[in-house]
């Protein structure tokens, strides 16, 4: 009896992993309180939850009192219901830098004040506080980035180099496309493919507006001709007079030079940030490398434009309204204590034998975090640094080739040099505190969405996040034993059968 028990036991937990892993249903499509036959796998569930809390907690041992940074985000459900996951970022005892999704939290209200309440409860439950934070990274939101009353103000009230940093990406695709263009990707109404033909579809702009219509412009053009041919087709096949109307308005529009011009045009100019924009959507990305992008981008706006045979109307009161328009774009969105941040981040990064390494602007850079760098403080930084470039750069071979400020980081631990030149090592992972891009916080959208469906849209929160914490971070979930799971298990409540 005890053998098939235990084999039965077995058996529901590989189901539960199963199940958790590729984020399927529990109990068909019915998943509330009034639902039958529930209570192993919930007990079993309601284990991995209290996991999470366990895992919680070693990321806490992990991340061992130090500094770290907030990523998060809101979205609804399926249910309409405002969800806010929270992202701890840090770098770890080893010198890397990790982020995990900790928590989901429901939120009734989407003020700044009610948004901080969610995060600070939640956190303090495990001995954090705001005035460790070095780092946010938000949409563009009011009740996110409001310079007032916005959640990234309300944080700096206790922590005042709690940097905000707007979603790299998202910020670079604002500064792109506030002006209306909307009229050319509305055609994107005409995609219905799929697989190969998705490289050559006209993507209509997502809401949250985080992929660069660069393509969708540059397939436009190489598909006009199949689109003049469909619409032509429209306006003998339409079905209404609406949609008849329509057809030939687009198909009088599209033929237009001035539409042909502003296709090339914008193509043209989204070509300029293409690679930034692609850049900065990438996990890995880190912030030396992103502000060389971004000066890369400026310079290629800037350049000076060739005498063309064109109208007077075409070089000026749009080319070069556009170009000008954008740098203005560029500036007022990276400003200068970003701008200042990032410089000095880029004078960290120890690609080519740290060529770009320069004393005078890391200072300016650690004067951004007055909590942590004091006048004495600032003046042994100093003497650091001095010692430091000559030790790494010029004699310890260690450090030569490394890729990005992730690898200074992870050597100077390995070499313990970051007992060495503490300070020093306080400005890297301030470096890697600032966020580029949101992959962890989209993963858990992304993941959100799978989990709780049409079909299971009635499952509750706690429910909903149990669920959630270890699809996300499945790789530390399948690292605990079956054995572990059936011990806890039999520890929650007395059973009928034992071990």
């Amino acid at each position: 009896m005890q053998l098939e028990y235990k084999i039965r036991l077995k058996a529901s937990i590989e189901v539960v992993r199963l199940l958790l892993n590729q984020g399927l249903a529990f109990r068909g499509h019915r998943e509330d309180e009034s639902s039958l036959n529930k209570d192993n796998f919930l007990e079993i569930l309601s284990w991995y939850a209290e996991r999470c809390d366990k895992i919680f907690k070693a990321i806490m041992d992990d991340l061992n009192g130090d500094f770290f940074a907030l990523l998060v985000d809101e979205s609804c459900d399926v249910s309409r219901k405002e969800q806010l996951p929270i992202v701890l970022r840090y770098v770890n005892r080893y010198g890397s830098m990790v982020e995990h999704f900790i928590r989901i939290v429901h939120v009734r209200n989407t003020t700044a004040l009610c948004l901080k309440k969610a995060i600070v409860d939640y956190i303090a439950q495990h001995s954090l506080s705001l005035s460790y934070v070095r780092g946010q990274c938000y949409d563009g939101a009011s009740n996110m980035q409001g310079d007032l009353r916005g959640l990234k103000t309300l944080i700096q009230q206790e922590s005042k180099s709690a940097y905000s940093i707007h979603y790299f990406a998202h910020q670079l695709q604002l500064t792109l496309v506030a002006k209306k263009v909307q009229e050319a990707l509305d055609m994107g109404k005409l995609e219905t493919g799929r697989g190969l033909n998705q490289e050559l579809g006209l993507v209509r702009a997502a809401d949250t507006r985080w992929g660069s219509h660069y393509k969708s412009f540059k397939n436009f053009i190489s598909m006009f001709g199949s689109i003049i041919n469909v619409l032509d087709t429209i306006v003998f096949d339409a079905r209404t007079l609406e949609e008849r109307a329509k057809a030939k308005g687009y198909l009088s529009t599209c033929q237009t030079f001035e539409v042909a011009f502003m296709l090339h045009l914008m193509r043209d100019i989204l070509g300029i940030t293409n690679e930034l924009n692609t850049s900065l959507q990438k996990k890995e990305q880190d912030l030396a490398n992103a502000i060389l992008l971004v000066e890369v981008a400026k310079r290629r706006s800037r350049r000076k434009v060739a005498d063309y045979t064109i109208l007077h109307h075409y070089r000026v009161d749009i080319f070069f309204k556009i170009i000008d328009w954008q740098v203005q774009e560029f500036n007022a969105r990276f400003n200068e204590v970003t701008t200042n941040l990032l410089v000095g981040v880029a004078c960290l990064n120890p690609v080519d034998s740290f060529s770009s390494f320069d004393i005078n602007k890391i200072l300016r850079m650690a004067k951004l975090y007055p909590d942590d760098f004091d006048e004495n403080i600032t003046v042994t930084l100093k003497n650091q640094l001095e010692t430091y470039i000559v030790d790494i750069r010029d004699v310890d071979e260690r450090f030569s080739n490394l890729q990005g400020l992730v690898d200074l980081s992870e050597t100077l631990v390995k070499t313990k040099k970051h007992l060495n030149y503490p300070f020093v090592f306080r400005l890297v992972k301030f470096a890697l505190l600032l966020p580029v891009a949101t992959a962890t916080v989209e993963r858990t959208f992304s993941a959100m969405k799978l989990i709780k469906s049409e079909l299971r849209n009635r499952m509750n929160d706690e429910f909903m996040s149990g669920c959630l914490v270890p699809y996300v971070e499945r790789k530390i979930f399948n690292t605990i034993s079956d054995e572990t799971i059936m011990n806890m298990f039999q520890e929650m409540k007395t059973r009928r059968g034992q071990l």
